[in-house]
């Protein structure tokens, strides 16, 4: 059979006609599709965004109640579950700050805080900037608190530092001498410690929480004591904590104006009241005696501001009292002395002749030179008052006979007015024996001279902290040529008691300038700019950088220029980041510092929930920044994850009337943060007309942002009027882990 094929020239036309329209139509889906594959992956990323948005809110809202209203050993638990993204802590972008001023029309402000390196700026214009102090605060559940012990110390009595809300305990403490590890002791809140040291060489004291520790050698001595929570300007309290070894121990307490005074040791409480005296130039006094057969811990509060001396020695013989001036620091033109049997020695630091005065009497002060007087003088029966016109330096000694002591104390810093600083003038105690002088670094490397009837010059470092040596009858000078400041002890005899302050406290720098713009000024720690985050972890741990630290501003102010006028404090927080992939790469929700932040869409940093902070009624402000800082234990990722969190302990960073508050933040919200809060602006007629004029914004009260366009610094503006300031820090563990079904 045969057939006839043939071929259909439309109808093969018509199929391949088909098959390109096919692909055309394939063609064309697939270019849409890739065309709204961007869309479909934001539309993906708003879900993302959206759903970590409301779990991070239940997180801020979480940590904001258990770090306002927690105590310690309180915690909560958070369940987050993440849809493709994962969790991580991001632990060197995370920080803010806040600054205050104690006095009217006065200003401050900082820059490159946060950047790791070891150089701030700092900007007071109204008046002659003198120093600026420095203390690492510790914050985070890894780095404890470091105190190095001189070897001339014989014995430690140590307490708990008490804040608002005490560590739930037990506190750890670790002795390590010469380098190695010699015994671990666990102490609770409650408890006071003694423990020999007379046979430790290079120990160091490490503890998980802050610590008071008084030294002593000999019979012991007088020291005055730190309050539980100083006042910021003029370093007085109303409330102490102190260990008392056993055997004989006298506290005596003075203020300015009438006092209730209340005790609390082994349970026993008791009160008493005095009197303001009705002359002017005393204040008031209170002083008892305790004696103990084992060692205990002493609560004292008063109800005015005060100071405390406390003295092991009752024999009238050993014991020197560095005394604090109005101003706060030991070098002022005001200061109110004890009304106990002794000596006052003045020393006059300056180039010019001081004059000091008090009820009956008085005396001149030659420049660079020292005068002793017998104390307290006769008429008087309160604390008397003495006025100098000029700084000087001020010590009562515990001798009924002399003007020599045996004893310990510090030799303020005359460039700073505080306990360390670049240059130290001083002479000797006791003009029948030599004295020792002890110099520990306020630091990372130092080198210093020293100029008297010897001169030599030695380098010190955070190593070895620690140089002592001794010095005959005349004047001396310690100053340092190059680095950090030092801190200096002298020791008369072979007795003396002084306050243990940890390795990072109280490094003060001096400035003596005057100027409009911006100071540069050294940190007095090592630099880890450029380094890894392991390394900056590592050196946070360490105490070589500090992860947070407070800044004190010492001026001119009134009759004095080492008053405190202005203090700040810098907190590098970790952040929970939450990262996932929109459209473009690089999306986050995280959280930092009780704010929800994100930077979806495109790169915009938005505030989804503003820090928590409280103001009113009237020109008040409180704020209470929750710290949260992962533990070694925790895990990251984009599993189901667990996150509990523990209030550690809760602190008073400052409590008393402000006149200025600024609050800054680190990149790359700041911005965004400083304009949300000060939402509620544009609203005000008087910056409308007036923007940028703080001087005439007068129906506003709330942040600003200072200057007013692109910053991440705002001011708390209350139209000049004094503000009732408040500010906490909480300090919460958290440990996440992954849920497991």
């Amino acid at each position: 059979m045969k057939h006839n094929i043939t071929r259909n020239e439309e109808a093969v036309s018509a199929a391949i006609a088909t098959v390109l329209l096919f692909g055309g139509v394939v063609s064309i889906i697939g270019l849409m599709l890739v065309s709204m594959l961007p869309i479909i992956e934001e539309l993906e990323g708003s879900i993302e965004r959206d759903d970590m948005s409301a779990q991070m809110m239940i997180l801020a809202q979480q940590t904001e109640v258990l770090s306002e209203h927690g105590m310690p050993g309180d915690s909560t638990e958070v369940e987050l579950i993440p849809l493709d993204g994962s969790l991580s802590w991001d632990s060197t972008r995370g920080g803010m700050w806040y600054s205050s001023t104690w006095f009217d029309d006065t200003t401050f402000r900082m820059k490159s805080i946060l950047d790791f390196d070891d150089n701030i700026e700092i900007k007071h214009p109204e008046s002659k900037t003198t120093a600026v102090c420095y203390s690492d605060l510790r914050l985070g559940p890894t780095r404890a608190f470091f105190y190095s012990v001189p070897d001339w110390v014989e014995n430690l009595a140590i307490s708990s530092a008490k804040g608002l809300a005490a560590p739930l305990g037990p506190i750890k403490i670790k002795l390590m001498v010469d380098g190695s590890l010699s015994e671990n002791i666990a102490m609770n809140i409650d408890q006071s410690i003694n423990f020999d040291t007379s046979t430790m060489t290079d120990l160091v004291l490490e503890s998980s929480h802050e610590l008071t520790i008084v030294a002593s050698s000999g019979q012991g001595g007088a020291v005055l004591v730190t309050p539980d929570n100083p006042s910021k300007n003029d370093g007085q309290g109303r409330s102490w904590t102190i260990p008392l070894s056993a055997g004989d121990s006298t506290i005596h307490v003075i203020s300015d104006s009438s006092n209730l005074v209340t005790s609390t040791i082994n349970g026993a409480e008791s009160s008493e009241i005095v009197l303001e005296s009705a002359d002017f130039r005393e204040g008031t006094n209170w002083t008892k005696t305790y004696t103990l057969q084992d060692s205990s811990v002493l609560t004292i509060t008063t109800s005015a501001p005060s100071r405390l001396i406390l003295l092991t020695d009752n024999t009238g013989t050993a014991g020197i009292v560095n005394l604090k001036s109005s101003s706060g620091g030991y070098l002022g033109t005001e200061f109110l002395t004890p009304q106990i049997s002794g000596f006052l020695e003045l020393t006059n630091p300056s180039e010019t002749i001081a004059t000091a005065t008090w009820k009956g009497g008085g005396i001149s002060i030659s420049p660079k030179s020292t005068e002793s007087v017998m104390w307290p003088p006769s008429g008087t029966t309160g604390s008397p008052i003495v006025d100098i016109d000029t700084d000087v330096i001020v010590y009562w000694h515990n001798n009924n006979t002399n003007s020599d002591s045996i004893g310990a104390s510090i030799i303020p810093a005359s460039d700073t007015g505080f306990s360390s600083g670049l240059e130290h003038v001083f002479d000797t105690h006791n003009s029948n024996s030599l004295d020792s002088i002890i110099t520990q670094i306020a630091g990372y490397e130092s080198v210093w001279n020293f100029t008297s009837t010897i001169s030599f010059n030695h380098s010190s470092n955070y190593e070895s902290p620690f140089h002592e040596f001794s010095t005959d009858v005349g004047n001396h000078y310690l100053s340092v040529i190059e680095g950090h400041p030092m801190r200096v002890h002298r020791v008369s005899g072979n007795s003396g008691l002084f306050e243990l302050s940890h390795d990072g406290a109280e490094r003060c720098l001096g400035i003596d300038t005057t100027a409009s713009g911006w100071i540069s000024t050294d940190l007095p720690w090592n630099t880890v700019a450029g380094r890894s985050e392991l390394q900056i972890l590592d050196a946070w741990q360490d105490g070589s950088h500090p992860s947070s630290y407070s800044v004190d501003l010492i001026a001119e102010a009134g009759s004095s220029e080492y008053s405190l006028v202005a203090s700040a404090w810098i907190f590098h927080i970790s952040r929970l980041t939450y990262e996932f992939t929109s459209s473009v790469t690089g999306m986050e929700v995280a959280y930092s510092n009780g704010a929800v932040l994100t930077n979806h869409p495109e790169f915009l940093p938005t505030v989804l929930k503003q820090p928590n902070d409280r103001s009113g009624p009237g020109p008040r402000f409180a704020s209470t920044i929750p710290a949260l800082n992962p533990t070694s234990d925790s895990t990251v990722g984009s599993g189901n994850m667990n996150l509990d969190i523990e209030l550690a302990y809760r602190e008073s960073l400052a409590s008393q009337t402000a006149y200025e508050v600024r609050r800054g933040w680190y990149s790359p919200y700041g911005e965004a943060i400083a304009n949300s809060a000060a939402s509620g602006l544009e609203q005000s007629i008087d910056w409308t007309i007036y923007p940028g004029r703080l001087d005439l914004l007068t129906d506003y009260v709330g942040w600003v942002p200072d200057p007013s366009i692109g910053t991440s610094e705002a001011v708390w503006h209350t139209n000049g009027e004094p503000i009732q300031f408040s500010l906490q820090l909480s300090s919460l563990d958290v440990t996440m882990t992954e849920a497991i079904d």
